[in-house]
Formats: C-alpha cells, structure tokens, sequence
C-alpha cells in the first residue's frame, strides 16, 4: 500500500506565486518593523509605496535601489522561495537590513534550514495563515503552517524559535 504524506494543492499553477499576505498581519508586522519595502509585489497588491514586483525583480537589484531601507518585508514566490531567502540572507548583511519573511513552515526542507541557519529568529505561527487569492478573495483554508523568518541586518545573534499566536497578533490591529 503506498501512502502518500505530501500536502498536495489544488491552486493552478499559475495562480500558486499570487497570494497575497492578510492586511491584519502585515499591518501588525509593520507596527513592529515599520516597512520601507515591499520585496515581492505588483501594483495591485503591494503595501508599500517601494516594491520590488515580477518585472522589477528584488532578485536582480540592490534592496537600496529606493534609498535608506532599513527594514523589509516578502511574502516570496512559492516557487522561487529558495532563490530568495538565499537573496535576502546575503542583502540582510550587506545592507544590514532587517528583512521579514513570511513563508510555509517547511521543516523538512533545505531552503528552510539553510534559512534558519542565517537568520536571528524564526517565529512559528499557532493556526494557519488565510492568504488573499489574486482575486482579492480570502482563499477559505490552507494546508500548510507558516512562520516568519527574520534577518536582523548585522545582528551576530543566533537564531531563535518563538511561538506566535496568530489570533492575538492580527487582533492587536483592531
């Protein structure tokens, strides 16, 4: 009997990079971080003024191409995760930016350990992240947990894990 354990999606692939973070939980990142960019974006959806999108890649330019950025939030390309967190380690240091990603809580994969290696702090969420659709809908349910990996610009600090309760973060925006 063959058993399959891998979470399977029902998104069409060409909706799978899209999803956009709930405005409650950036809004509650940025009140702690305060933004200065938006690393993947388009003009539909981005929440910064300063975004990197598909056709002005942040993986072909220097965070700083829009000035002083001190700290940074992504919400990378599912499909591309790996190319950015690798980006966004190297860039936290030399820009010494704090970069804030929000990513599936994939433990059992390289681009998630290498991550955790160069990072100062991962905080894993308690439930699961209801994303936007890109029709702007809130997509109904999600088979993966999320987390946030954070890079703290030079920090030498090593990584440290936190639980983060996701209803008393977004509710503290109310």
């Amino acid at each position: 009997m063959d058993i399959d354990f891998v979470n399977k999606t029902y998104t069409p692939a060409d909706e799978k990079d899209l999803w956009q973070t709930p405005q409650g939980l950036y809004d509650a990142l940025d009140k702690e971080f305060n933004f200065q960019l938006d690393c993947c974006a388009d003009s539909s959806n981005t929440f910064h003024r300063n975004y990197f999108s598909e056709s002005f890649s942040f993986l072909d330019n220097p965070p700083n191409h829009f000035g002083e950025i001190r700290a940074a939030f992504i919400n990378p390309p599912y499909s591309k995760t790996s190319l950015f967190l690798d980006k966004v380690a190297s860039d936290a240091i030399d820009y010494n930016i704090t970069f804030v990603a929000i990513v599936n809580a994939n433990t059992d994969t390289k681009w998630f350990a290498d991550a955790v290696k160069s990072a100062n702090e991962v905080r894993l969420f308690t439930g699961r992240i209801g994303f936007v659709k890109p029709d702007g809908k809130k997509a109904s349910g999600n088979p993966k947990g999320q987390c946030l990996i954070i890079w703290r610009g030079n920090c030498k600090t090593p990584c440290q894990i936190t639980m983060v309760d996701r209803n008393e973060l977004i509710k503290d925006q109310s």
